[in-house]
């Protein structure tokens, strides 16, 4: 059973390198050449090493050919610096260029034509890597390449999620951007940055609709409008997006506390409700009184 331990020695690589390491489309040879890279270099406490390619043949277990290829493709994209070059007697040194910025590799998510034209084919196809039949050597794919494996479908290879990351983004950032909309349109203009913040984290959620939170933030203007609310009973607008309250607003007024208010004015006094029912006839038992009055109905009066 493998124990490693620190003790027994360790690479201190930045935590900025593996970020970026995370980010460019390394194959797998040169992931692992770039890694024995590291062992012997800042394994060592070194900045550079000697590395033939009979050494990393051995080391890494990919063929000889390989890694000569990927090494030369290290070189060019700046990864790798030469800071010996070979002779006749010794290997050439190698250093790992720390300044990920330099790099001319490419990066996850942008799209090059020859990314397209491989993961488009018409037809499915078996995509699994080919071997030499003579040296039995495992083929590599060129230089830069993109070793993302494909999904095999009746209609083809299904493209990477590279262009549904990137199109992910662009829509977040357009959604970002529609903040001034919002804010325009809060009744109460402070804190702005924390709303910000606030509208940003919402951007970032499965299932956000900016439309609907823009249209219902204008329902609650509305209703803060009608209801006469004063400032300080208006809450933040970071705490308004925070608690999700735009939620509560697919309507103006959607309690309907503008309905007492109109009746409260038709309504008046206890006495006035009372004339009035009598008026209408309401809950009257009254007979109704003709002008004409019989004139053997009248009472006799005493002299």
């Amino acid at each position: 059973m493998a124990k490693p331990q620190k003790e027994n020695g360790f690479a201190p690589i930045a935590n900025e390198i593996l970020d970026a390491l995370c980010q460019y489309t390394f194959n797998g040879a040169q992931l692992r050449i770039v890694l024995k890279i590291w062992r012997l270099t800042y394994g060592y406490g070194r900045k550079d090493h000697d590395f033939s390619i009979t050494f990393l043949q051995q080391t890494t277990g990919i063929s000889g050919r390989t890694v000569k290829k990927e090494i030369a493709f290290l070189i060019k994209s700046k990864v790798l610096l030469v800071t010996k070059s070979e002779t006749k007697t010794t290997a050439r040194r190698l250093a790992f260029n720390k300044n990920y910025d330099e790099w001319t590799i490419t990066k996850s998510g942008d799209f090059m034509e020859e990314q397209i034209e491989m993961f488009s084919t018409d037809e499915g196809s078996n995509t699994s890597p080919p071997y030499d039949e003579g040296g039995g050597e495992q083929y590599f794919p060129s230089e830069g390449s993109n070793t993302s494996p494909q999904v095999a479908s009746g209609r083809g290879a299904i493209l990477p999620p590279y262009k549904e990351i990137k199109i992910l983004k662009k829509s977040i950032k357009e959604n970002i951007e529609r903040f001034d909309e919002f804010y325009q349109k809060y009744p109460r203009k402070v804190s702005k940055d924390a709303a910000k913040k606030a509208w940003e984290k919402l951007c970032k959620l499965k299932g956000f609709e900016p439309d609907t939170a823009i249209q219902n933030t204008a329902n609650f203007a509305e209703t803060c409008k009608l209801l006469q609310t004063e400032k300080q009973f208006i809450p933040h607008p970071s705490t308004f997006l925070n608690q999700k309250r735009y939620k509560d607003y697919p309507v103006v007024d959607p309690e309907g506390m503008l309905k007492p208010a109109e009746t409260s004015k038709k309504t008046g006094s206890v006495l006035d409700r009372a004339l009035q029912r009598e008026v209408e006839g309401i809950g009257s038992s009254r007979r109704d009184i003709t002008p004409e009055v019989p004139v053997g109905s009248l009472p006799e009066l005493c002299d």
